[in-house]
């Protein structure tokens, strides 16, 4: 059984827009080496994986890739919340 890949890729385009959010909420001095930006990239970079990668091993393991992905950008934007507060 495999997961579609209309299923994934938008775990990825969430979080890519929530860490673009955070990106250019907080202003720092070293923009391409904070965490937002690098998993800006990694959310690209795994959007296209997903679809060159096919098959229903590859897409379990980006089905939870992208469930973490997404979990971490909402933790990283509750934690920016919480500290802006």
């Amino acid at each position: 059984m495999s997961i579609p890949s209309g299923v994934i890729v938008p775990l990825f385009l969430v979080s890519f827009l929530l860490c673009g959010f955070q990106y250019f909420r907080l202003n720092y001095d070293r923009r391409l080496m904070n965490l937002q930006f690098g998993m800006m990239l990694g959310a690209i970079v795994l959007m296209l994986a997903v679809v060159f990668f096919r098959g229903a091993l590859f897409s379990w393991v980006f089905f939870l890739l992208g469930l973490l992905w997404l979990g971490l950008s909402v933790y990283l934007l509750r934690k920016m919340l919480a500290a802006k507060v």
